[in-house]
């Protein structure tokens, strides 16, 4: 390339066979200019200095926003693509060919990452035929369905949502006898409603506890049902809740009190199905915590349309008592199988131990989620079921604790009191268990009657052990009479009956104490001094 005042010279080498000249009062300037962009060039060939594919300065460049945040991305495209798109960046982090690692795992979930593919490799380089690089999802085919469905059921959550910012309009209603009755049937109608929709809601709520605690087992497939059923009640119950409280403000009552529980117990559905995502990084805790705030709101939504009366909700005090009482007891089974792994000669043996003890923890935790999720609907049989699942689960984690300390461990006296603190939280489970299908104050009767029996067979039998199962069974019925008179006598609002009630439960513990302890002598010294003593104190009970 020359230069004049008047004129430029262009050489293009071996593109062209002769000079390119242009006439012009500014050929200096062109010419530096020119000289200047050459000159950068040819540094940067110097340095092997290298832009996107190949050292191509041209190529051009894509530009991707990500949100929330302000986070950009920008990195080479093939020469073929000569347009910058926008686009969304939530996927994974690109890897420039750089030899730094082949694959990108989000969420520290291995079973849930997201790799990089281009070219057929995993190196984060770009295959010069393509616009962008393939993404691929690891997750597996039921992970991803599950994804979808929650994704899905998000969005009917919202929906619900959205439904829930204004009450249903009546027609113009008068007091005439027919509106009256026409009034009374929305309301009953739409009361049922809800209640049948929030107890299938709660159901699978509980269903989702337990199924999501099975690890890599976890039937993806079955917690898409569940969330299935949430997505499919919630709207609809978010419309008879409408009906309902424009028929409440009609009777002078509070309408928007349920109109706000209904919004609150989306949002615990939402959080709900956010912390059951396959790949999340959230803790357990978080998950049963959700749940909880289910079971916390759908029982403020029931309360509200006038669906939970005092006996209901002393029944599910009651249940949630027991549900701790289990808690407890578990907590002392830990604690001993801890004991036990720290006499553990090698580290395998105490980790054994300790792995499970904490699957006894963790199943427990399950349960008493599951027990805040449908007590507020436990005469439902699904979350009846739901709940007695969680209760197998304990009685499974618990035997497998006790089989492997006996496996790793042979010193006696602490395997005893490891035995003696599973039989206990045997003993609350049975408890709970009874309490779930035939609990409450109104089975007390019945209660009463099965102590009569067992009391009355242990007293006129001569066999120590037929005397001793009774006396197990005589044991069962006290304990669960004992935590019914607790809970009637919390709901009462006279102190006088409330101390009556509260004495006599401790008598009735005293008595049922006394009569375990001869049971054990008649176990262990079976004779007639022994059985005499088991029977005094068996009718002792009975007179309590």
């Amino acid at each position: 390339m020359g230069g004049f005042s008047e004129c430029v010279h262009l050489d293009f080498g071996d593109y062209q066979d002769q000079y390119y000249s242009v006439q012009t009062t500014e050929g200096e300037q062109i010419a530096a200019l020119i000289g200047g962009y050459i000159d950068i060039i040819l540094k940067r060939r110097t340095r092997k200095e290298r832009f996107g594919e190949d050292g191509n300065e041209e190529e051009a460049m894509e530009e991707l926003f990500i949100s929330p945040g302000r986070a950009i991305e920008i990195h080479g495209l093939p020469q073929t693509l000569k347009k910058a798109k926008p686009d969304s960046l939530t996927k994974p982090a690109l890897l420039r060919n750089s030899g730094a690692a082949q694959d990108v795992v989000q969420n520290n979930h291995q079973s849930a990452k997201n790799v990089v593919i281009t070219n057929g490799t995993q190196n984060g380089g770009f295959d010069s035929g393509a616009q962008y690089p393939e993404i691929r999802s690891v997750l597996s085919e039921p992970q991803q369905a599950l994804v979808s469905t929650i994704s899905a059921g998000q969005e009917a959550i919202e929906n619900a949502h959205s439904l829930l910012n204004e009450k249903a309009k009546l027609p113009p209603l008068g007091n005439d006898p027919a509106s009256v009755r026409w009034k009374e049937t929305q309301w009953n109608t739409n009361q049922q409603a809800v209640q049948s929709q929030v107890s299938a809601m709660n159901a699978a709520t509980a269903q989702m506890v337990t199924l999501t605690g099975q690890g890599d087992g976890t039937d993806h497939n079955a917690v898409g049902a569940a969330v299935n059923t949430i997505s499919t009640n919630l709207p609809d119950m978010a419309r008879e809740v409408k009906m309902l409280a424009a028929l409440m403000d009609d009777k002078a009552m509070e309408g928007d009190d349920l109109m706000g529980a209904a919004r609150t117990l989306c949002g615990a559905f939402s959080d709900m199905l956010s912390s059951a995502a396959p790949a999340t990084n959230e803790p357990r805790q978080t998950l049963l915590s959700a749940a909880s705030r289910v079971g916390e709101a759908s029982y403020r939504v029931l309360y509200t349309i006038g669906e939970e009366d005092v006996v209901d909700r002393e029944r599910q005090d009651l249940l949630l008592g027991l549900a701790k009482t289990v808690a407890n007891s578990t907590a002392a089974l830990v604690l001993k199988a801890k004991n036990v792994a720290s006499e553990c000669e090698d580290e395998y043996t105490q980790n054994r131990v300790i792995g499970a003890a904490t699957q006894c923890a963790l199943a427990t935790s399950q349960l008493v989620a599951c027990a805040k999720v449908v007590a507020p609907t436990i005469s439902d049989p699904l979350c009846q079921d739901q709940l007695m699942e969680a209760a197998r689960d304990v009685a499974k984690s618990v035997e497998g604790c006790v089989v492997t300390c006996k496996d790793v461990y042979r010193e006696e006296s602490s395997l005893m009191e490891l035995g003696g603190a599973a039989r206990d939280v045997t003993k609350a489970l049975n408890d709970l268990l009874n309490h779930i299908k035939d609990g409450g104050p109104d089975k007390i009767p019945d209660i009463m009657d099965q102590i009569m029996v067992a009391s009355g067979e242990l007293i006129a039998s001569h066999d120590s052990k037929e005397m001793f199962l009774q006396a197990r069974i005589l044991a069962q019925a006290t304990a669960e009479l004992i935590q019914a008179i607790k809970g009637e006598a919390e709901s009462q609002s006279d102190s006088d009956l409330q101390k009556r009630l509260l004495s006599a439960a401790k008598a009735l513990a005293d008595a049922t104490a006394d009569m375990v302890e001869a049971a054990k002598q008649c176990a262990s010294s079976p004779n007639e001094s022994s059985q005499d003593l088991l029977k005094r104190a068996a009718d002792h009970l009975r007179e309590s």
